[in-house]
């Protein structure tokens, strides 16, 4: 998984706090230092035949340079998000926070039925989220993910399964003080995220083979600066041994 900012919104008016200014320069910092960063998932069997997932930043030996964000992440074992699946594929780490489950879904969620070629089901993910402020007046919502073909490869047979997720709310903040964030204050405030992906899941050894998507999250709600598009991969890549 690699995260890459694609624009950055310009903030069109000048923040009048000192505290503001610094806040800004701060996370837009982290954004920087976070943009690059590439990640490493690892998968374990627990005692009862579950299987335990742990992603942890990939360490990049030519760059010895450490970021606030690696420096936490080193904290706490380099570990940056974790999760259980059974054997079937099926999340049981619903005790995760929303945007950790969100990431085990899109990469390793399964379906828990038998399939066929045609087939679509839905994953557990919900990837905006707004608070009680928030009064939404227009929202739609895609999550279909397809069995498109089965191929035959060597002495396997190789799953293509395409994701496509689409979400999107607008409307406003009825806390006053949140409205400030918006680019204009006669706009309504909006998030959009889209992710489409194509898997190659072997039927025999039952892991991926290959995975590549990506994920677009487009919002106007900026908050210290930090509103604009954002696009992360998610590849799957040989581990360097």
């Amino acid at each position: 998984m690699k995260d890459m900012i694609v624009s950055k919104e310009e903030i069109e008016k000048d923040t009048d706090t000192t505290f503001g200014r610094k806040a800004s320069d701060f996370l837009k910092k982290m954004q920087e230092q976070t943009a690059n960063l590439e990640y490493i998932t690892k998968l374990f069997p627990d005692k009862k035949s579950n299987i335990d997932i742990a992603m942890m930043v990939k360490e990049n030996k030519s760059d010895t340079t450490e970021t606030l964000f690696s420096g936490m992440a080193r904290m706490n074992g380099n570990v940056v998000l974790r999760g259980k699946l059974s054997p079937e594929g099926e999340i049981l780490s619903f005790y995760y926070k929303s945007a950790q489950t969100n990431l085990i879904s899109i990469l390793f969620e399964l379906p828990k039925a038998p399939v066929k070629v045609g087939d679509q089901w839905s994953i557990k993910m919900d990837f905006i989220a707004m608070d009680q402020n928030f009064i939404a007046d227009t929202l739609n919502k895609k999550n279909n993910v397809r069995l498109e073909e089965i191929k035959d490869l060597g002495n396997d047979k190789v799953a293509v399964i395409k994701y496509d997720i689409k979400e999107y709310v607008s409307g406003y903040f009825g806390n006053g003080l949140l409205t400030m964030f918006n680019a204009d204050s006669d706009e309504r405030t909006f998030m959009k995220m889209t992710y489409e992906a194509t898997g190659l899941f072997s039927i025999k050894k039952g892991i991926w083979i290959d995975y590549e998507g990506f994920m677009e999250v487009d919002s106007n709600f900026s908050m210290f600066g930090m509103g604009g598009t954002k696009r992360t991969q998610f590849k799957l890549t040989p581990e360097d041994n």
